[in-house]
């Protein structure tokens, strides 16, 4: 409980900040920072691996589509292809590193790529080369704010989990008539 108390205030204080300082770094929309935050805040203490995967997810997001803009046609058919391809990278990279380097936080900065720059191509896909290396840059950015916040709760909270395994035996079971 203390540490989601201790969690809640240091995202709220990081949040503020960036809702006033965040557009001179190239943030002007907090949530793939919040989306960071909660790959690391995931399993407690930090795992490097999260983080590493979320920023090789956002990356594979990119490359996927630089493969898209470069070489494929604008179709349905394509970003179908585009998906699989970052799947399957990201899929690959998890079994190659025995999830040290997990799938669900891969798709997860695959995610925040995507969310952030697939509305700018599809308005503009001409200006990839321009718009995109900024878009990751920003997105890269934001995942380094979001470990350095789980950093800082860590330390505060000696990464202490924020709900222990025993916490869920406390919680009336389906049979029992509890609710999910």
């Amino acid at each position: 409980m203390l540490r989601n108390a201790i969690s809640g205030a240091v995202v709220a204080l990081v949040a503020a900040i960036l809702a006033v300082t965040g557009e001179a770094i190239g943030i002007t929309t907090v949530w793939p920072v919040l989306l960071a935050v909660a790959v690391g805040l995931a399993l407690a203490p930090m795992a490097l691996g999260r983080m590493l995967a979320f920023a090789l997810g956002s990356v594979v997001s990119w490359a996927v589509l630089a493969m898209d803009a470069a070489a494929l046609p604008q179709a349905a058919a394509s970003d179908v292809i585009v998906v699989v391809v970052g799947v399957v990278v990201l899929t690959v990279i998890a079994l190659l590193t025995a999830d040290h380097v997990p799938l669900w936080a891969g798709l997860a900065g695959y995610a925040a790529f995507a969310g952030l720059y697939e509305p700018m191509y599809a308005a503009a896909p001409t200006l990839f080369l321009s718009e995109s290396p900024v878009a990751l840059a920003t997105v890269l950015l934001a995942a380094a704010i979001g470990a350095v916040t789980v950093a800082v709760i860590d330390l505060v909270t000696g990464g202490a989990p924020a709900r222990s395994d025993d916490d869920l035996a406390d919680l009336p079971s389906m049979s029992e008539g509890g609710a999910a």
